[in-house]
């Protein structure tokens, strides 16, 4: 009995996708009903269709590891990658020369600083259009840059450690899509801010994760009551009460009112607001202003602040407006009567 190969369904499968003819499969199917493994390894080995990797025409091969048509071929594609090899080497040591040349040199053009950095001068380009690395530029044609300040980047910009998932405890951290869905800000606005306040993060493959502990501590002064649900914007406001940009962010300031941010929207909350409004209106009529008393007792300015003055009248400044007591005015205006 002859040798019987193992032919699994994967052999098959890499043999038809070899592109063997329609004929040679109806066979290996014929072969594999009546179990004749023998026949289907005899027929399959004879009709690999390959692609020659240095001329490109197609042939058959006898093994599906050929990658050449010939000996022509494959002896031509041998040299080929040495001669690649010799390349290579060829050009490592010249950067190797030229990094020598350039240990005690302190000013670079962009074609030596990339040959020092081992990158494309296109790179170096990017780097100093990005305010990334500092550059002179001496005339129209020649600019330079300072070996102090290609340091200075490489400080800058301290090796991140890549973690493996092993050793990484994720619920710790959030990533900047989570930051910016609980916390409703921009994504952008995270990246910004974690990179300016050195923020801890990890880096996993693409991805950058960011410490739980230093985002909740950092927006913990901007949490509000959970028990506030209804908020204005400031175009509510200017509609309702008639004021101006400058004087919300005023009154919200001086009456300490609370406010959140959401996606780059500002929001005050509408009870302490309309509370703060209502007082302020109680409160407006029990004082005078200096206008409404000139008014009512046909007096001149210089008159009213005399009278305030000698009478050592409490007085306070509300707004732009000086404001006292109507009953202390109105007393003191009576004796006089």
């Amino acid at each position: 009995m002859g040798f019987v190969p193992d032919v699994t369904v994967t052999h098959l499968a890499t043999w038809v996708n070899n592109g063997l003819r329609r004929e040679t499969k109806r066979e290996i199917i014929r072969a594999v009903k009546c179990s004749c493994f023998t026949k289907i390894w005899r027929i399959a080995k004879m009709e690999v269709k390959r692609i020659c990797q240095w001329c490109g025409k197609p042939f058959i091969a006898q093994k599906t590891t050929t990658n050449y048509c010939s000996p022509q071929c494959s002896k031509r594609g041998y040299k080929h990658r040495m001669k690649e090899r010799r390349m290579e080497l060829i050009q490592s040591q010249e950067l190797l020369e030229v990094k020598k040349m350039l240990e005690n040199q302190e000013y670079f053009t962009f074609s030596q600083a990339a040959k020092l950095m081992g990158v494309s001068r296109q790179y170096i380009y990017k780097l100093v259009k990005e305010d990334k690395l500092r550059a002179s530029r001496i005339s129209s044609r020649m600019s330079f840059i300072r070996r102090a300040d290609i340091e200075l980047l490489l400080k800058s910009k301290p090796y991140e450690r890549v973690m493996s998932k092993v050793e990484f405890d994720i619920a710790e951290y959030y990533t900047a899509e989570e930051i910016a869905q609980k916390y409703k800000v921009n994504t952008k606005w995270v990246w910004t801010y974690t990179r300016e306040h050195n923020v801890p993060k990890v880096k996993i493959r693409q991805f950058n994760y960011y410490s739980k502990k230093h985002i909740d501590a950092a927006f913990a002064k901007y949490k509000t009551d959970n028990d506030l649900t209804e908020w204005y914007t400031p175009e509510e406001i200017e509609q309702k009460y008639g004021m101006s940009r400058v004087a919300i962010r005023s009154h919200v300031y001086r009456n300490n009112i609370p406010s959140k941010k959401e996606h780059g929207q500002i929001f005050y909350s509408k009870l302490h607001f309309d509370l703060s409004k209502q007082t302020a209106e109680d409160n407006a009529s029990e004082y005078y202003t200096v206008q409404e008393v000139m008014k009512k007792y046909n007096l001149t300015r210089d008159s009213v602040y005399g009278i305030l003055q000698f009478h050592e009248i409490k007085r306070e400044k509300k707004g732009r407006f000086v404001r006292f007591l109507k009953v202390e005015f109105d007393h003191v205006m009576g004796v006089r009567k």
